[in-house]
């Protein structure tokens, strides 16, 4: 079986045959394949209902456009209209058009004066490529992902170019598609986020060390789940502006009640199938683990950076949680791992060489060899090892990022602004240990595996404290019961990576 650590290099392509077949409704009209320097039609988005008197303004619908299919390294022009505050691209071949080390993805995407916001797979300023396929067969990228694109999107035509990193001379033809947010002048004012919530029979959360068993079947009712939800529109409400929305609930896969494995994990994210392609909308499954051989090794997990916004039963179509010890902690990992949805990466990754492409976020450069809790990111929500310090935070561009993804629905007009939430000022602390003790140094970069997308190399551990330091302090970390499970099996995994045993 494939190791987790390596799916955001590789897709499962057996797995990929079994996931529900796509029932995208497209808003806009077809339109043929623009030839390279030509500008894809533009239609006009279905009419609005009027708001109901004494309700918020009616949220902006968006819209497709369909780029119909090209081959990698052709330009394929579209046109971005006026009040667009941001835009998900997908570029979707076919199973055999994916090579294992080769594969295909956004390349490249230029604005209308030239500039290229996206290049080499790879967000303006970035350091590590995002929009190459790796879960399901298909490449998604976003815009704004860094600072490079202007604080108004540009109207006018814009150029994607698909491309195979490590190209080996194959050039398939991929089919792409563009989503729009937009209001009525390209402004923030607020909006809704509408929320799906899949929960598997057998499903348990924790709330202040006591364990309460979810009824599937009635996971509306649930008071533990309902502090998740809470606290997570708190969130969004005090740091972004936007409002709970309609929050749908739907009774998964009993098996989906602990995942463990590739097939698993993309059934997983692909659990939103019965939604309709085209809705705004968020989907995040509930599991009791995330593990590779029986093993957890997160809390949390994104099909990648950014997932594919409004496109749903695929293996890039929402998150997964794994219930830690609070509801605190379930909801920063809810909004941490919408953060990477939407086009987020780490303030900070654990290698301590790599970082986002954003210049206001705060970056700790003593990452890899000090104490996470003096790091000036900490707080951050995309913290690699999710916020550990409160309150919680966002800066300016992240904000802004998260703002430009259609998952939500803008309000299109200043008619009425959302009412920012309360959130809590001081949420709980994340708990590693039962004891509630501070952690080593070494526990803490062991730790930082909260979030599935972060890749905690055991040879690094080596090279860090010496093979003999590693493999002890692994393997009491595995033999304690005291720690959280995600705690034990990464150590577990990190100690059968060294060939050693527990």
């Amino acid at each position: 079986m494939r190791s987790p650590y390596a799916l955001l290099s590789v897709v499962a392509l057996a797995a990929t045959a079994l996931l529900p077949a796509c029932t995208e409704k497209i808003i806009k009209k077809q339109v043929e394949a623009p030839a390279p320097d030509e500008t894809a039609a533009e239609e006009t988005p279905p009419e609005e209902t009027p708001p109901p008197p004494e309700e918020k303004p009616t949220p902006s619908s968006g819209a497709f456009l369909d780029l119909g299919e090209a081959p990698v390294g052709q330009d394929v022009s579209f046109t971005i209209p006026p009040g667009t505050l941001g835009f998900n691209i997908t570029a979707e071949g076919d199973v055999a058009d994916f090579n294992q080390s080769a594969p295909f993805g956004i390349e490249r995407i230029t604005d209308p004066s030239g500039n290229v916001v996206h290049d080499d797979f790879t967000p303006k300023g970035g350091t590590k490529p995002t929009s190459v396929a790796a879960f399901d067969t298909i490449a998604v990228a976003s815009v704004p992902q860094s600072e490079s694109v202007p604080e108004k999107i540009p109207t006018g035509t814009w150029k994607v170019r698909y491309g195979i990193q490590g190209s080996d001379g194959f050039k398939p033809k991929l089919r792409g598609k563009v989503r729009l947010q937009t209001t009525s002048d390209g402004a923030f004012y607020g909006g809704k986020l509408d929320l799906h919530v899949y929960v598997p029979p057998g499903l348990v959360l924790k709330d202040n060390g006591a364990q309460k068993k979810v009824d599937a079947n009635n996971a509306k009712a649930d008071a533990s789940l309902a502090k998740r939800i809470d606290t997570y529109y708190a969130l969004a409400g005090q740091l972004l502006g936007v409002e709970r929305g309609a929050v749908t609930f739907h009774v998964a896969p009993t098996e989906l009640s602990a995942i463990d494995g590739v097939q698993e994990l993309l059934q997983g994210f692909a659990v939103s199938g019965g939604t309709q392609d085209g809705a705004q909308s968020m989907h995040i499954l509930f599991t009791n683990q995330i593990a590779d051989q029986g093993q957890a090794f997160a809390l949390g997990i994104s099909p990648g950076i950014p997932g594919a916004a409004t496109l749903y039963g695929r293996g890039v179509s929402g998150i997964i949680v794994a219930g830690a010890e609070s509801a605190d902690e379930d909801a920063i990992t809810m909004f941490h791992e919408t953060g990477h949805f939407i086009g987020l990466n780490h303030t900070t990754e654990f290698d301590g060489q790599s970082s986002d492409p954003l210049t206001d976020t705060p970056r700790c450069t003593t990452i890899a060899n000090r104490d996470l809790y003096s790091c000036p990111d900490r707080a951050n929500i995309m913290f690699p090892a999710g916020a550990i310090a409160s309150p919680v935070s966002l800066s300016a561009t992240q904000k802004r990022v998260y703002r430009g993804s259609p998952v939500y629905k803008a309000y299109a007009s200043a008619t009425q602004k959302t009412m920012a939430f309360t959130a809590p000022r001081e949420l709980a602390t994340p708990t590693y240990h039962a004891t509630g003790r501070a952690l080593s140094v070494f526990e803490q970069q062991l730790a930082m595996g909260r979030c599935g997308l972060t890749k905690i190399d055991a040879n690094v551990l080596v090279q860090r404290f010496g093979r003999a330091d590693a493999v002890a302090q692994l393997r009491a970390i595995a033999a304690d019961p005291a720690f959280v499970p995600f705690m034990r099996g990464r150590a577990n995994l990190a100690l059968k990576d060294l060939g050693e045993t527990p």
